[in-house]
């Protein structure tokens, strides 16, 4: 009788720290959801103290993350994938952003090659692999990667900045005429969601209008362009071009 009664407390004991752990996890996420990212991390660390879990490791690295916590956030995915090396595609992702971002580009592309065997529809990972392979040389690989997640993505949110990527490694290429289509593609892009062109996309498009002789085009494009940055362009081409 003593035994059973001991047995039932323990298990009572295990129940409630999942509970707890549980209900600690749920107020990460919501918080989460409403961008209280600081708020989340306290979720997941007082969570994660009473119990291991994948997706609280995952999400508390990507709360670190939006607050500028890099250093942090490497360490909570790195927990992420221990916890579940088998099925960690996403954590494997964003620490390669990370590596990336620190430029260990041969260990970025080491974990997103990992993330893509447990996820090949990764959009995101596609993406990624694709600005590595683009910034070591290996420009027909990233052109296949990032039409991949092009195709996959379809018309959504990120679909313009993947033509943006794409258009460099066609750069890359000297092939200017993609280039082109695809700079084309990501500013109508940016201009149908209101959201802004950089003198730089500008500058950008109208390079590459000028290398495949649409003259007009890049007129047009410069136009779009900060009165001295113009004058500056004027004086070089014009040199070469007297509609400049």
């Amino acid at each position: 009788m003593y035994k059973q009664g001991f047995v039932i407390l323990i298990l009572g004991c295990v129940v409630a720290t999942g509970c707890n752990s549980t209900r600690m996890f749920s107020r990460g996420d919501k918080s989460m959801q409403n961008g209280r990212y600081k708020e989340a991390i306290t979720y997941y660390d007082e969570g994660l103290r009473r119990s291991d879990n994948y997706e609280a490791s995952l999400n508390k690295g990507i709360a670190q993350w939006k607050v500028r916590e890099y250093s942090n956030a490497e360490i909570s995915f790195t927990d992420a994938i221990n916890n579940s090396p088998k099925n960690a595609s996403l954590a494997y992702y964003y620490r390669a952003e990370m590596e990336f971002k620190k430029g260990n580009d041969a260990d970025a592309l080491q974990d997103v090659n990992r993330s893509l065997i447990q996820g090949p529809m990764n959009v995101q990972a596609l993406n990624l692999r694709g600005r590595i392979n683009t910034m070591q040389g290996r420009y027909t690989a990233a052109i296949e990667d990032i039409s991949a997640a092009i195709t996959l993505e379809g018309e959504s949110s990120i679909s313009g900045y993947l033509l943006h990527n794409r258009a460099i490694a066609y750069i890359g290429q000297d092939d200017f005429k993609s280039a082109r289509d695809d700079c084309e593609q990501f500013i109508r892009f940016l201009r149908n969601n209101n959201l802004p062109v950089t003198v730089e996309d500008n500058y950008l498009l109208g390079v590459l209008q000028y290398a495949v002789d649409d003259e007009d085009g890049a007129l047009t494009s410069w136009k779009h362009m900060p009165d001295e940055e113009r004058a500056k362009i004027s004086r070089i081409v014009g040199n070469y071009n007297s509609k400049f």
